[in-house]
């Protein structure tokens, strides 16, 4: 039996989009669909944004839409079925098939500057699933504009999550919108970080406030292809970052590992263990929600996970139908 959903998305360049939903099978056929019928292979489409046709409707419970002015290629975590590394040129978008007994801890992400084999980028390569393997110069920091999306079942009273999260840092502007009829009610709303630009990353990020000078004016920029979150800076190898251990201030304050449970009354500082409530803290000096990069995320995309914890800000929760359309570069 069909289950249809009347839902309703106001999108770039055209006036809407709809999203039914599917038999119990699954959905329906997905793909790239390109709006430039000119588009060869490994030709972009020369056209300005305002110049391309409509999207179709909707048709599955995902949807990502590229509106970058150069090709990336869609990578995703391991269990998602479906293609790896779909190439989008400006203006592509393509549907993903969600089963309709839903989906668990999804993930996908953009791959920048890539060959014709969707390998060899410049970033995007982290060492999992569409990034995997890794190029011949070693694994990407894994920086990427994530989109993390659990999937209810149709029809079931549980929730669909979703986050954007830039816990580990960005590398492209993109905005999610939810689609259907909870959209917009309670937490299910618009998440746009269009405005998170690689100019706005910050070039001085003091990781250590006035206790540890040694790590002021730390450079969070990655060539010119992403954003390194202030924990990544702290841990990940050289020569993207310091790598030193999350359990040594301020690493500590910087990624708030809680490797004890804080039910205990065990998880402290001197334990190497921060609590979400300490990471939370706002009159902690060292506090994470003091630097430069979680202000700028705060300010620019505030209904996006800036570190770990951040649940007020990041965690949306939607009836279970809902569908989503992600913009990159919007």
């Amino acid at each position: 039996m069909t289950k249809k959903l009347a839902l309703v998305l106001a999108a770039a360049g055209c006036s809407t989009a709809s999203f039914q939903g599917v038999d119990d099978g699954g959905e329906g056929d997905a793909g790239v669909t390109r709006t430039d019928a000119a588009v060869t292979d490994g030709a972009a489409p020369d056209r300005p944004a305002d110049a391309r046709e409509p999207l179709p409707p909707q048709t599955t419970r995902l949807r990502i839409v590229s509106s970058c002015a150069f090709p990336i290629w869609i990578a995703h975590a391991n269990h998602p079925s479906g293609e790896q590394n779909v190439r989008l040129d400006p203006g592509d978008h393509h549907d993903y098939a969600i089963p309709a007994s839903g989906l668990a801890s999804a993930r996908f992400w953009p791959k920048l500057g890539c060959d014709a084999n969707a390998r060899n980028c410049r970033i995007g390569d982290s060492g999992e699933g569409g990034g995997a393997p890794c190029g011949p110069g070693g694994c990407h920091p894994p920086i990427d504009s994530k989109f993390e999306v659990t999937f209810a079942a149709i029809g079931s009273s549980a929730a669909t999550f979703y986050n954007l999260s830039l816990v580990d840092g960005y590398t492209l502007p993109f905005s999610v919108t939810p689609v259907g009829a909870g959209a917009g009610v309670g937490s299910c709303t618009a998440s746009d970080c269009s405005a998170l630009t690689l100019d706005a990353c910050p070039v001085a990020e003091d990781l250590g406030g006035s206790a540890y000078p040694a790590y002021a004016d730390r450079s969070l920029r990655v060539s010119d292809v992403g954003c390194m979150s202030p924990c990544k800076a702290w841990t990940y190898p050289a020569p993207y970052g310091l790598h030193l251990p999350e359990s040594q201030d301020p690493g500590l304050h910087l990624c708030c590992p809680t490797p004890i449970d804080p039910g205990t009354g065990q998880c402290t500082a001197a334990n190497g263990c921060m609590t979400p409530t300490a990471c939370r803290s706002s009159s902690d000096p060292l506090g994470v929600v003091h630097t430069d990069f979680v202000q700028l995320v705060h300010a620019r995309c505030p209904t996006a996970y800036a570190y770990s914890y951040d649940d007020d800000a990041g965690l949306h929760a939607c009836p279970a139908d809902t569908g989503f359309r992600v913009e990159l570069c919007p």
